[in-house]
Formats: structure tokens, sequence, C-alpha cells
């Protein structure tokens, strides 16, 4: 799935361009390249988005339009092709929360979170403990695929 973050004036807006196989995929990519406006971004991987977030400032009006854009991606994290894309976007989204990993594993961060909202009867973490155990799924078919 790709996507385009357009400019609209001094915010951005985030546009999906869903296909529906691998040559789709290409006509849509390149008829997304030509309707791109100088201030735009084209979003075709995560790998593409992720250098996007390294390369913004956490106050740049486009940085919203990068956190939905991620939302997205882990919304279906069977699209993204690689481990490090995965942990990638986790590790933004856990850095965001001011949730620190320190050397755990996202199952055992998961897991830490579970407790901490147990303990504090509350759902605080509920959305980031699915996507952690969703990652650690997909890390973990990905990991299958390769043997």
């Amino acid at each position: 799935m790709s996507f385009i973050i357009r400019a609209n004036g001094d915010s951005f807006s985030v546009e999906p361009c869903q296909s529906q196989d691998s040559d789709s995929a290409n006509a849509a990519s390149a008829s997304a390249k030509t309707s791109l406006a100088v201030t735009d971004y084209l979003i075709d991987s995560a790998d593409r988005l992720l250098k996007l977030y390294v390369a913004t400032d956490n106050d740049n009006p486009l940085y919203p339009a990068l956190q939905q854009t991620r939302r997205y991606l882990l919304d279906d994290l069977d699209a993204i092709e690689t481990p490090a894309e995965i942990y990638g976007l986790i590790h933004w989204l856990l850095r965001d929360q001011g949730i620190r990993v320190d050397g755990s594993s996202l199952e055992e961060t998961a897991d830490r979170l579970s407790d901490i909202d147990i303990a504090a009867d509350s759902d605080q973490y509920t959305d980031i403990i699915f996507h952690l155990r969703d990652a650690v799924d997909r890390l973990y078919e990905m990991e299958l695929d390769e043997i």
C-alpha cells in the first residue's frame, strides 16, 4: 500500500493509494508520481516513511501526517517487507508515547505495559500492546518464511 502526503498550506493530509496486484501497484505508483506537487511526498514503503521521519523534526507540520501514515502501516503489518521496517515503526511508536524499551524485547515490553495497565486498572496502553503483539507475530512469520 502506498500513500501520498499532500501539502495543504501549512498542514498536510494523507491519501491512501491502494492497489490490487503488482501490475496495478506499478501503475498506481506511476500515476501517483505524475500527480505529485513539489511539496507532496509519495510514501511507497515503510522504509521511505522511516527515512522521512528521521529527517523531520517533531514540531514540523509534516510530523502529524507521518504519524498518521505510520498508523496505517501498523494496521497492516502483512504489507511490511522487512523486520527492520517493523522494528523501526514500533520503536518510533514507543518513542512518541514516551515508552523506553531499555533492551527489552517487544514481547517483554508488551508484557510490562500489560502489567502496568492491570495494576492501574486502565486501558492506557491497549493499542500499543496490540501493535507490539501484532509485530511479534509478524516477525515470527517472517522468520518462518526464511526457513
